[in-house]
Parts: structure tokens; sequence; C-alpha cells
């Protein structure tokens, strides 16, 4: 954890103070789970991010969700910067000894950094969760960076 936050002040600090703004961005999400992330901005500050992702559990079981959250973007005053948070919700299925429906309501705050001059993103973000259908509870441990290529 401590290397990945390290990596990615040095990346900021060493890329400059500039970067280009995005509208659309296409991407790898690795973490607590892996998949894919799609993010569009509806706004300058306002963006929504759609997560297909894969969690393995056990060598038998795994489950597999739909993500979708609305993004609040908040200027930190360094260019290609930001901070973000907001509300989503998320279902998928249970494989393996778990099988069933899942359904939860979810939360997103994290950290994104537009590359200058280079067609990247990154992110680190937090995805706790409520989960209200199937293993209902608090679940607090997602946690994801993602690489993404802006359009």
């Amino acid at each position: 954890m401590r290397k990945i936050v390290l990596l990615l002040t040095v990346i900021i600090i060493t890329n400059g103070a500039f970067a280009q703004d995005y509208t659309k961005a296409i991407g790898l999400r690795i973490g607590s789970s892996i998949g894919a992330s799609y993010k569009q901005f509806m706004l300058p500050s306002q963006a929504i991010e759609g997560i297909l992702d894969l969690d393995i559990l056990d060598s038998d079981k795994m489950k597999i969700k739909v993500t979708g959250i609305y993004q609040f973007h908040f200027d930190v005053d360094i260019d290609g910067l930001s901070l973000f948070a907001g509300p989503g919700a998320s279902a998928g299925i249970y494989v393996g000894d778990s099988s069933g429906f899942l359904m939860a309501i979810d939360g997103m705050a994290g950290v994104e950094y537009k590359f200058r001059n280079a067609p990247i993103a990154l992110s680190f973000d937090w995805n706790p969760k409520v989960q209200i259908i199937t293993n209902a509870g608090f679940k607090p441990d997602n946690f994801g960076l993602t690489i993404r290529y802006t359009l």
C-alpha cells in the first residue's frame, strides 16, 4: 500500500503540474478484485463510472458484479490531480458454494491523476458497500488502482 502511494507521488511530481482534461476513459481496475472500468464525465466536475469485476473469494468461489458510481470531482490546485467521491449501486452473482444474487448500495472515494502529454489517467479508490441481498452487511475492504486510456 505504501509503495503504491509513493509511486503515485513520484509520478505526479516528475510529470509536472499541467495535465489535459478528458471526457471518456476505459481501463483496468486491480485491487480487492480485478475488472474493467469505463468513466464518462457529464460535467467538468461530475462523472459516472461503470465497473465490471471478478472477485475470487476462494479456490472454488467467486463473485461477478457490475457497479455504477456517480462521482463528484474536487480540484486540489494541482493540474491533473483531483479528489472524488460519490454514491452508487452494484449487483452481481456468487458462483460456487455461495451461489446467489447480490445487491449493494455503494460509495466511492479516491484520488485521480491525469498525465500531461499522455492519454493515461491513474486513480486509487476506496469502494465500501452495504450489501442488502445475500450475505448482507457492511463490506469496507474494497480498494482499487485503476489505469485508464483517456479519449
